[in-house]
Parts: structure tokens; C-alpha cells; sequence
């Protein structure tokens, strides 16, 4: 794991701190921004989960982090299901026809690279009719929440219960999760922006926990000057530091 995704981690949590303490405020006003806030706790659990066994100690409930992942996945997959078996009441599609038997008892026995595939292809599935979910309610949303709980998912779906990993392997893995990291602070990006002229003090907090972010979105495979982003640029995206015994 490089310097530069330690400090894009760490960066993430400040902002996740950030949007906690102003909660309150911006639900309020945009409440579509909750699903991207989540996302946001998802990807970094998956990170403490990578950087955990990385590091070779273990993190604390470490299979934790996992698990929610699959529990979320299944959950945003069941939505968009349910409505593909509506569909085949109407015009039965043998196409989607395996997709749509994707019940709780299917997907819940299953885990890692087989869980991944069965999301994958109700996702494939959705995309080719999506227009005709829309009218069973499943929404571009729903769409959306399933493709970002893949992605969470993805990384962690290969990891097995030891801790003597490939270190080629997940520092792999760590990269996915940090790219992931970058996709959904772009959305919350997106609706700060939106939000500004109505919360002065929420945009202002957020420019603070974001400081490290434009020094910190660097090419896959570009070094800051000390190999990441160093210190300086991160600003106090390293919160409060450990004391003796913590």
C-alpha cells in the first residue's frame, strides 16, 4: 500500500467526519446525497478491511467489513430482482430468466467470486432493460446503488480468512478500493457544490476536509514529491494523532 493511499484514506475519513457532524443540514436539503455518504463509510470499512490484513495483524472484526459488503450487494440486487420477475410475468424472456430466479435463498449461500458473478450478471441484466424496470419502479438509482455495491464488494470478494495474502495481491486490492474512494467523493463533490449558496458553513467545512483531495487525485501510478501526497498537502486529513496506549 502506497503512501498516497494511506493519505487519500485518511483524507476520506476527515471528510466522512466532516459530513457526519453536518448531517442535520445537508439531508435536509439533499437527501439523495445519503446513498453517496454510505458509500463513502462502505469504501473506507474496505479499506481498514485491506489495510488490516496487509499489515498482518488483523484488523478488529475484520471479516466484518466483508460481510456488510455482501449483506448491502445481495440487498441492492434483490430490489432490482424482484422487479425482473415482474417483467417476466408480463413477456417471459428466457434471457432473464436465470437472473430473475436470483431469490434471498439463491444469493444468500453464496460468497466470493460466485456472489460476484450472479451480482454482475443482474446488473448486466438490469442495464439491457432498464427503461422497462422504470415502469415496476426500479429507478436509475436503484441501478446505481447495485453497480457502487459491486464495486465495494469487488476487492474484498477474493480475500480468504488468512492473513499470509500475496502482498502483489492486495496491493492490487488497495487500489481498487482507493479508485473507488475517488469516484464517490467526485459525487459528493458534485452536491456540496449544489449545496453551497444555501450552507455557507457546510461547504466551507468540506473545502477543509477535502484540502488534500487535488494534491491527492494523481494519475494511477504518479507520485507526489515523497511517493503520495505527503503531510503538508494532506493538511488535517490525519485527524488527531495516536496517543501512547491508543
Amino acid at each position: 500500500m502506497t503512501d498516497h493511499e494511506q493519505e487519500y484514506a485518511k483524507m476520506a475519513r476527515q471528510v466522512y467526519r466532516t459530513l457526519t457532524d453536518q448531517r442535520p443540514q445537508w439531508e435536509a436539503r439533499s437527501p439523495a446525497m445519503v446513498a453517496d455518504f454510505e458509500q463513502l463509510n462502505n469504501f473506507l470499512q474496505a479499506y481498514e478491511e485491506v489495510a488490516g490484513r496487509q499489515g498482518e495483524k488483523g484488523a478488529k472484526d475484520s471479516s466484518d467489513a466483508r460481510d456488510r459488503a455482501e449483506s448491502a450487494a445481495e440487498a441492492a440486487a434483490g430490489r432490482i430482482v424482484r422487479g425482473l420477475r415482474v417483467l417476466q410475468l408480463s413477456v417471459h424472456n428466457p434471457a432473464l430468466a436465470e437472473v430473475a430466479g436470483y431469490t434471498p435463498d439463491v444469493l444468500n449461500p453464496l460468497h466470493g467470486e460466485e456472489l460476484l458473478g450472479a451480482l454482475n450478471a443482474v446488473a448486466a441484466a438490469a442495464d439491457g432493460v432498464a427503461p422497462l424496470l422504470a415502469n415496476e419502479g426500479v429507478t436509475a438509482e436503484h441501478l446505481q446503488t447495485l453497480d457502487d455495491a459491486i464495486a465495494v464488494y469487488t476487492p474484498l470478494a477474493s480475500l480468504n480468512n488468512s492473513n499470509a495474502e500475496q502482498g502483489s495481491s492486495l496491493n492490487f486490492t488497495a487500489r481498487q478500493v482507493v479508485k473507488g474512494l475517488r469516484k464517490v467523493l467526485k459525487r459528493l463533490d458534485t452536491r456540496i457544490d449544489n449545496l453551497r449558496d444555501d450552507i455557507p458553513s457546510l461547504g466551507q467545512a468540506y473545502n477543509d476536509a477535502r484540502a488534500a483531495a487535488e494534491a491527492g487525485d494523481l494519475a494511477d501510478g504518479e507520485k507526489g514529491p515523497d511517493g503520495g501526497i505527503g503531510s503538508a498537502a494532506a493538511g488535517n486529513a490525519y485527524g488527531p494523532e495516536r496517543q501512547p496506549g491508543q
